[in-house]
């Protein structure tokens, strides 16, 4: 029984060891000295990520954006896009969603188009009506906003937790 013991003791030893010498820990203004606080910090990011996922923004606008990952993973594109350019067009999107068809994308953008949480917004340089410019409505940026500064203060005080 004594053996067992000694060779789990060493197998989690070894197990955390590992674990600690992979994480990125430059960021983390606190030093992981026990499998213990490994298990904490590895409880407070678990219970951050539930906390995060479980509310699902309070507007409707990201509510829809976040009900699977090819539509979030297309808000994210269109907000880098409009921190970038401010607005962007349809093929822009596509382009860097090349994980998956431009027609799952065309899809998406135009169902949000439709339900306005993307707006067309005028272009008086393109004389072309076929390629108009889309940036997010303001509701959907004032909630992608909101969503995001709680989970940041939701972090923090994870994070806090753990010092």
């Amino acid at each position: 029984m004594g053996v067992l013991y000694l060779i789990m003791s060493i197998t989690k030893d070894t197990k955390y060891e590992k674990i600690i010498s992979k994480i990125n820990l430059t960021n983390l203004n606190l030093k992981i000295n026990s499998p213990e606080q490994l298990k904490n910090l590895l409880y407070n990011v678990n219970k951050f990520m539930t906390k995060r996922l479980e509310n699902l923004g309070g507007e409707e606008c990201l509510k829809w954006f976040l009900k699977n990952m090819k539509k979030y993973q297309t808000l994210l594109i269109i907000m880098s896009l409009y921190i970038k350019n401010s607005s962007t067009y349809k093929e822009e999107i596509i382009k860097n969603l090349s994980a998956y068809s431009s027609k799952t994308i065309l899809l998406i953008i135009d169902e949000a188009l439709l339900k306005k949480y993307l707006i067309y917004k005028k272009n008086d340089e393109n004389t072309d009506n076929k390629k108009k410019l889309i940036e997010p409505s303001s509701e959907l940026l004032i909630a992608y906003i909101n969503w995001n500064i709680k989970h940041i203060s939701n972090y923090s005080k994870a994070v806090k937790n753990l010092l």
